[in-house]
């Protein structure tokens, strides 16, 4: 019987699913953001598009995009996709209900 081994990709350094396994390694600074940039990250992790999101919250699709952008710059990210992937990945901390809820 063999035993169950956490082992890494057998891919580079540089690969992109690295790199996108990085970017939601550890807790973001969630606290950077605003409760719309919450809401806009949590929505990002359902992989809903800019127009959708923009539907969905009632504003202009520039400003989800705008909106997203900030996401990216104050987690620290380099990609939408990366912001996406920590949103997925750290949903508890982002989560609009359970936010609303704590604060």
């Amino acid at each position: 019987m063999s035993t169950a081994t956490t082992t890494q990709p057998a891919c580079s350094a540089a690969c992109s699913c690295r790199i996108i396994l990085r970017a939601a390694d550890g807790a973001p600074p969630i606290k950077e953001l605003t409760d719309r940039e919450r809401e806009v990250l949590a929505l990002l992790g359902g992989g809903m598009a800019n127009r959708a999101l923009a539907r969905r919250l009632g504003i202009a699709e520039r400003t989800v995009k705008a909106h997203v952008a900030h996401i990216i710059e104050k987690l620290g990210l380099n990609t939408r996709l990366e912001a996406a992937v920590v949103a997925a990945v750290h949903h508890g901390l982002i989560c609009p209900e359970r936010h609303s809820a704590v604060g």
